[in-house]
């Protein structure tokens, strides 16, 4: 970060990003398959546990990534078009950067999104940090790492990263 980055108060980064009920992986650090959170509210009775700011902000954009694109019958333009291009595209060079293109659909489609930097994919993240053994980037689940950068209000600048992506080992 750079001297001239602000930092939002927890009320202005709930009013920016908003909230939404937290989803929880059913299977560990498989976050394609998911499932409500519940919490105990008040008097400890079950409730709904809630993701905001930030936090909702990953939520709905990881939600985005692993849902098909058009698969949504109320909303056809959401989701991720990279399912069709890890299934159709054999080149991976030519696959990597449609995936590419793909996560940064689903990025300046939410209105939160303001500015993406850049999108690394799998062994691009550990080269851009300059980390000699680079991270398990295809876990036991088939998925690929895939990390934004990206700013949400002027000034705002937000690290996430945005997949798992599923994958059959394509990079």
């Amino acid at each position: 970060m750079n001297d001239n980055t602000r930092t939002l108060t927890p009320a202005q980064e709930r009013k920016l990003l908003k909230w939404a009920p937290t989803l929880q992986p059913i299977f560990p650090d498989a976050h394609q398959y998911g499932d409500i959170k519940l919490g105990t509210g008040p008097n400890g009775t079950l409730d709904l546990e809630l993701a905001q700011g930030q936090d909702n902000l990953e939520l709905q954009i990881r939600t985005a990534i692993v849902t098909a694109l058009g698969s949504d019958p109320l909303n056809m333009d959401h989701g991720f078009g990279g399912h069709t291009v890890i299934a159709q595209e054999r080149d991976p060079v030519m696959r990597r950067e449609l995936l590419r293109f793909a996560v940064l659909a689903v990025l300046t489609a939410d209105p939160r999104v303001k500015h993406v930097e850049r999108v690394l994919i799998g062994p691009e993240i550990a080269a851009f940090y300059g980390t000699e053994t680079p991270p398990k980037s295809i876990d036991t689940y088939g998925t690929l790492t895939v990390e934004a950068q990206f700013h949400i209000a002027p000034g705002e600048p937000v690290s996430l990263t945005v997949g798992p992506l599923p994958t059959d080992a394509l990079l």
